[in-house]
């Protein structure tokens, strides 16, 4: 899988530096920036991504004039997600007229030197989990929900969970502990032999992982909670630590998470959120319309969570399941429709948001 690296470079343009950039040892510019530049490059990445950029011209002519020349890197994006140059780069400043060489870390070239930007790549497999112990049995249906305990609903009845709530010919294809990943390539072999109008998949945090050993055994790693795997992944667990920005973990196998998407969204609707903010802002960038964006996953402080006081409490999964039953054209179980007729529950929510805002203006206005 090829990736696409972009370095968004900004220059102080008083006097111009001189930049040599390389990507993993291969050079992909070397020249004067006298303007904010884009440098874009693709790469077969294996496990890490390493950019270099010499810096040179700050001559003691330049520093006599008191003239400033400083270039920033403003973004490095792995496969349209932000990298934190911000974070992780760091500057050998060396070669300078009247002052000491000394490492800065950030994404600041003030004088001259070496930026050096070094990060690990995350790659994930999307092997899937059709043997775990959901709540529902797989088969063909109106609504398929997939996801991690937030889904299944840790702690809870079956009727406290989101799926539920959506009401209908709904269900729970959540499992605790579950990685994205194992999310999404249960949902793919999901759709090869089973069919529903619609998928809804809440993913977890991108610092799941899951890894394969020596004898070809995948574990899911589960950062603070699965010992073992952490130690048998000593390195990869190192870096989830020190590199833990969702946007940097998921970069690396967000091509294959998008190919999959696209995958089964030609067998059915696809709808997604997330429960972490960072990571429900990523799968917004990456979307190219083969999915629809639910509301994100809101865990308020007002409500009570589960009882192991950490998982979200039925109100939240309520409230969720509300939010999003008119994305997906679905009725909520709590809506009252007692008292309809057969012809007044066929209308879709489209259909009655309409009829609505035609028939009383100042109602749909409240």
């Amino acid at each position: 899988m090829v990736d696409t690296v972009v370095i968004n470079l900004t220059p102080n343009k008083v006097i111009p530096p001189q930049l040599r950039i390389a990507i993993n040892g291969t050079e992909v510019f070397d020249g004067v920036i006298d303007r904010a530049r884009s440098i874009r490059h693709e790469i077969e990445l294996q496990d890490r991504l390493n950019i270099t950029i010499h810096k040179t011209g700050k001559t003691k002519e330049v520093v006599d004039r008191k003239e400033p020349q400083e270039v920033l890197v403003e973004q490095v994006l792995l496969n349209g997600l932000d990298q934190h140059p911000d974070k992780f780069g760091v500057f050998d400043q060396k070669d300078n007229s009247y002052v000491k060489d000394q490492t800065i870390e950030g994404n600041e070239m003030a004088l001259n030197g070496v930026w050096e930007f070094d990060i690990p790549v995350f790659r994930q497999p999307f092997v899937p989990h059709p043997d775990k112990d959901y709540r529902d049995e797989f088969t063909d249906t109106g609504t398929a929900c997939f996801g991690c305990s937030f889904t299944y609903g840790s702690f809870l009845e079956y009727d406290q969970t989101w799926p539920y709530h959506l009401g209908g010919n709904t269900k729970n294809y959540g499992v605790g502990g579950s990685s994205i990943s194992s999310v999404i390539g249960t949902a793919r072999e999901y759709v090869k032999n089973f069919d529903c109008e619609k998928i809804a998949i809440l993913l977890p945090h991108p610092c799941r992982l899951q890894l394969e050993d020596d004898t070809g055994k995948v574990h899911t790693l589960l950062p603070g909670r699965s010992p073992e795997i952490e130690k048998k992944f000593e390195e990869i667990s190192r870096d989830i630590v020190m590199f833990g920005e969702s946007s940097l973990l998921l970069a690396g196998y967000s091509n294959d998470l998008k190919n999959i998407l696209k995958e089964i969204s030609q067998k059915t609707k696809v709808y997604l959120s997330a429960y972490d903010k960072d990571v429900y802002d990523c799968l917004s960038l990456l979307n190219e319309g083969h999915y629809k964006m639910l509301p994100f996953y809101e865990m308020s402080s007002e409500f009570t969570l589960a009882s192991d006081n950490a998982h979200p409490g039925p109100e939240h999964n309520r409230l969720f399941a509300e939010s999003v039953a008119q994305y997906m054209d679905v009725m909520p179980t709590n809506l009252n429709t007692n008292k309809l007729t057969v012809k007044q529950k066929s209308y879709t929510i489209d259909e009655v948001v309409q009829a609505t805002k035609d028939i009383e203006p100042d109602i749909w206005k409240k």
